[in-house]
């Protein structure tokens, strides 16, 4: 039993030490948990004290602020008769009439003049004029009686609105409550409020304010309290409803409001407005609740754990010389979203406590079982092992094959293991007294088997690899060992055999030898495969006397192409283009992928022929060009061809590859899409070509490149419009490269990209200094390639420079060349839109030279199209080119866009292009592209022409 106990004992603390880990991780992950949301609710709180203290203060400064400039509005009632002598009742209610429409809270404007008791009968007569049966009365609770007798009156004398308040008219105020805020008043000039009183224009329940202002004397002088006692004659005052008042301040601020409401529990951040002190509810004139909560309430428990709302905020403001306090405070509903983030932090903390804990006790449930997993293991192998050694170390058991063979004629088989018949499918039976040869079947010449007969005979051992054959005649590779097996007397009696299979072995040697010598994306044979392929050919072509071609084929602007349907489309690109070369080339030609975008071909000639055709080579090309769908988008490729001949231009595969590529590079210059064949010439302009290269990546750092101006010149008026921004390279050696030299290299090796935006902001530049100068009609075209436009963020980068420079978007046109536009559809209209967005207009370059059809210019949100001068070169002589010319002015006319026809150089040529419509040219007719520091006096010039044309359009005459 002690020892039972004992048991218990142990187990319970191992169960303890289990858990102990993930007990500790719980504690741990709550007390932070706890920290966490107590720190983050203190945020909260402050956050919420603090937007209840703004808010607060916000409605007590508009109170005051709006209470002070109506008291100030009501000012000018009394500034009436500080400007003249005397008021007659018709002015005072001209004057007052628009105040009370403007404050609709304004109960009652008054006039009141101080009258002896002498003179009471001559007031009342005069009141009697204008209210039959008026006379001086007085206020005994909410009634009016007359007058008592009383050596002075003050009177109202003039009331309005009059209709409101005609009972009002006569009344005698002398000895109201709030003579001494009255005299307060007559000391300063101040206006002077009192305390809350009833009205009798107001219903019981509420209670009014008088404001009241003294009336001196005309032009009397007021420098002291006594001289303003003595100057003393009468006194404005403005009954009014203070709560409609307050109501009306809040109102154009947007705050809510809510006529008088006691008693009413507020909610969220409220106002209580008294208009005295105490702050009693008979002193109450308006309150106004908060919005209602516009977010989930945390319910109970929840709430409980946040702290109580901040503390009513009291301010006092001064109304007329009358301290008014402002209470506003909140009500306790905990928001949800105002706790969103403790309340996140507080779920997310438990949830990532709970799975914590669960993860260490997971970790420690795992090392207890793979601990007595091993324990358990450890035993089992022990007992094997004491097992192995008490058995037979029979052959019986080995995976590997085993055969014996006697040392005499035939070697005929006695002993095979149990492997071997699950290895070759034979069994014991059928193969005992047989000769080992029938593995072999009729592969018996195989090198392998004659080294094992070798050493058979000589009684040595033996190795090697054997070709071997199942029963069912499928192929399997076997490494086998030999040993003489010897008797007592050291004669050779067997010969045992162990074979192990190395199919799979040999299947992954196959595997890696195919990847070696093929491309891994395609398929087709690498560069290794293809010069020892080129080699053979090379031999059998030599020796048969027929030639051979081989041709580097390369795709143009594969990296561009790349950059825009990214790596994975690429790859599939690259597949598209394999299979359609295979399908291409000719019968016995060999085709190879050498690495990225570059392949390689040699072309053998057609049977009876002794060389290839230019036609297999043109074959490649078509095929290349046809258009290809790709992620639901038409993609366009084109590729570049160089052909080498054999023997003419070597016999060695290096060579002729090298100069296949030197005649590819010259097809890549002369614009792609074309093949070239390999001439001497070619090797010196390929050294040119990596001169020009190099000097080209350093020009934008020596500020090598300038922009030159072409001016567009508006065909009716002769007016210079716009400036096509051109970019020249003015190399140290060289001299001026042209464009047609750099800039094809340049979209080859990238380099448009930075030279791009250095022509988009330079140009930019330049135009707002000429906008500047006073010519704000100019615009500025810039030429876009078709690699800045795959760029991602190209339109960012336009918008950009805009910002920068300050240009007008109106004043920039971005032109797109046809092929550039074609190249991916879809993501030019995506580009063109973006755009268009910022306000840039779009052209059409070389309009006409491409492929793209009037359904894709539909889409298209571009402003121009621009005639190439290629068509313009001969429109006056070929009738072809003038029929395109026409035909696009037409389409244009129809779409609503601008024509700018280019190259223009003669007068006949313009005059077509005037006569058929075309609205913009440019060329050499009017002005050879010039630097920027020309433009000014072409620009002089061409103002003083058409000032002296008088508007006559351009090439006629005056």
């Amino acid at each position: 039993m002690a020892r039972i106990r004992d048991r218990t004992v142990l187990a319970r603390a191992k169960n303890a030490r289990q858990h102990a880990p993930a007990l500790l991780a719980l504690l741990c992950g709550l007390g932070l948990t706890a920290l966490l949301f107590a720190g983050i609710c203190r945020l909260e709180q402050d956050r919420i004290v603090l937007t209840f203290t703004q808010r607060a203060h916000v409605r007590v400064f508009a109170l005051s602020e709006g209470i002070n400039n109506v008291i100030d509005s009501l000012r000018s009632v009394n500034q009436l008769y500080v400007s003249q002598p005397s008021v007659s009742r018709e002015e005072f209610r001209r004057f007052v009439e628009p105040l009370t429409v403007r404050y609709p809270f304004v109960v009652g404007i008054s006039y009141l003049r101080f009258v002896d008791d002498a003179d009471r009968p001559a007031m009342e007569a005069a009141l009697r004029q204008v209210l039959p049966g008026a006379r001086i009365t007085q206020l005994r609770g909410n009634m009016l009686m007359p007058a008592a007798r009383r050596p002075r009156y003050r009177v109202i004398e003039y009331v309005e609105p009059f209709a409101a308040n005609a009972a009002t008219l006569g009344l005698d105020t002398m000895f109201s409550a709030d003579e001494a805020n009255r005299q307060r008043a007559y000391d300063t000039g101040q206006p002077a409020a009192s305390s809350l009183t009833p009205l009798a224009q107001l219903p019981e329940t509420l209670s009014g304010m008088v404001v009241s202002l003294p009336v001196y004397r005309f032009a009397a002088r007021l420098g002291s309290v006594v001289a303003r006692r003595a100057a003393l004659a009468a006194y404005t005052s403005v009954a009014i409803d203070p709560g409609a008042m307050v109501e009306h301040v809040l109102q154009p601020s947007g705050l809510p409001h809510t006529p008088q409401a006691r008693g009413k529990r507020l909610q969220r951040v409220g106002l209580h407005v008294y208009a005295d002190v105490p702050d009693i509810p008979r002193n109450l004139v308006y309150y106004t609740p908060p919005p209602e909560l516009d977010q989930r309430a945390v319910p109970p428990p929840l709430s409980w754990l946040y702290p109580r709302p901040p503390a009513p905020l009291k301010v006092s403001i001064d109304v007329a010389g009358r301290p008014w306090h402002v209470v506003a405070e909140m009500d306790d509903a905990v928001g949800l979203s105002d706790h969103l983030a403790s309340l996140s932090a507080l779920v997310l903390g438990l949830v990532m406590t709970l799975l914590g804990a669960a993860w260490v006790r997971t970790l420690a449930t795992r090392n207890r079982t793979i601990r007595d997993q091993v324990e358990e293991r450890t035993a089992q192998l022990a007992e094997a092992n004491r097992s192995l050694l008490l058995r037979d170390r029979a052959i019986e058991s080995s995976t590997n094959t085993i055969m014996i063979v006697e040392a005499g004629a035939g070697n005929p088989i006695v002993y095979v293991n149990p492997a071997f018949e699950h290895q070759t499918g034979y069994t014991r039976d059928e193969v005992l007294g047989k000769s080992p040869r029938l593995l072999y079947r009729d592969d018996v010449g195989q090198a392998g088997a004659q080294t094992i007969r070798a050493a058979v005979r000589e009684q040595r051992d033996g190795h090697a690899v054997l070709r071997n054959y199942r029963k069912d005649g499928t192929l399997f590779w076997v490494e086998t060992y030999v040993s003489p097996v010897r008797d007592e007397r050291g004669v050779v009696t067997h010969f045992v055999s162990v074979h192990y299979d190395i199919t799979a072995m040999k299947a992954y040697e196959t595997e890696l030898h195919h990847q070696s010598t093929h491309d891994a994306l395609t398929g087709l044979p690498n560069r290794q495969l293809l010069h020892e392929r080129l080699h053979e050919a090379i031999s059998r072509a030599m020796q048969d006397g027929h030639g051979l071609w081989v041709v580097s084929l390369d795709l143009d602007r594969f990296k561009f192409t790349n950059s825009r349907v990214g790596h994975r489309g690429g790859d599939r690109l690259l597949q598209i283009v394999a299979d359609r070369l295979q399908e291409a080339l000719p019968p016995g030609g060999a085709l190879a992928r050498l690495g990225g975008d570059e392949f390689a071909l040699t072309l053998l000639p057609d049977p009876g022929e002794r060389q290839p055709r230019n036609e297999q080579v043109q074959r490649l090309l078509v095929a290349l060009a046809a258009p290809l769908v790709l992620d639901d988008k038409e993609q366009f490729i084109s590729g570049s061809a160089g052909v080498a001949v054999c023997p003419d231009d070597g016999t060695d595969a290096a060579v002729l590859m090298e100069r296949a590529d030197i005649a590819m590079f010259r097809a890549k210059e002369m614009g792609g899409n074309n093949y070239q064949f390999y001439t001497s010439a070619m090797r010196e302009r390929l050294g040119e070509r990596v001169q020009m290269e190099t000097a080209m990546r350093r020009a934008l750092d020596r500020r090598e490149f300038v922009l030159y101006y072409q001016p567009q010149v508006d065909i009716a008026s002769g007016r210079i419009v716009a400036m096509e921004a051109l970019v020249r390279w003015q190399h140290p050696e060289m001299g001026m490269v042209a464009p047609a030299r750099f800039i094809p290299l340049a979209e080859e090796t990238g380099m448009i990209l930075p030279l791009g935006a250095w022509v988009l902001e330079s140009a930019c530049r330049q135009l707002v200094e000429w906008q500047r100068e006073g010519r704000d009609y100019l615009r500025v075209a810039v030429n876009v390639s078709a690699r800045q436009m795959a760029e991602q963020d190209f339109v960012q980068s336009v918008a950009r420079v805009l910002d920068e420079t300050g240009l007008d978007p109106a004043s920039l046109e971005l032109e797109l060349t046809e092929s550039a536009v074609m190249n991916d559809v879809e993501h030019a209209i995506d580009v063109m839109r973006d755009l268009k967005a910022l306000g840039v207009k779009l052209a059409i370059d070389d309009f006409g030279t491409g492929y793209s059809s009037l359904a894709h210019l539909k889409r298209f949100a571009v402003d121009v199209l621009k005639i190439d001068q290629a068509f313009v070169r001969d429109l006056t002589v070929d009738p072809d080119d003038a029929a395109i010319v026409t035909t696009i002015i037409a389409l244009a006319a129809n779409l609503n866009l601008q024509v700018i026809s280019e190259g223009v150089e003669t007068l006949d040529q313009l005059s077509f292009l005037r006569e058929h419509g075309c609205s913009q040219m440019q060329g050499y007719y009017f002005s050879r592209p010039v630097p920027a520091t020309a433009i000014a006096t072409v620009l002089e010039e061409n103002e003083a022409q058409v000032v002296a044309g008088n508007g006559a359009p351009l090439g006629v005459g005056t």
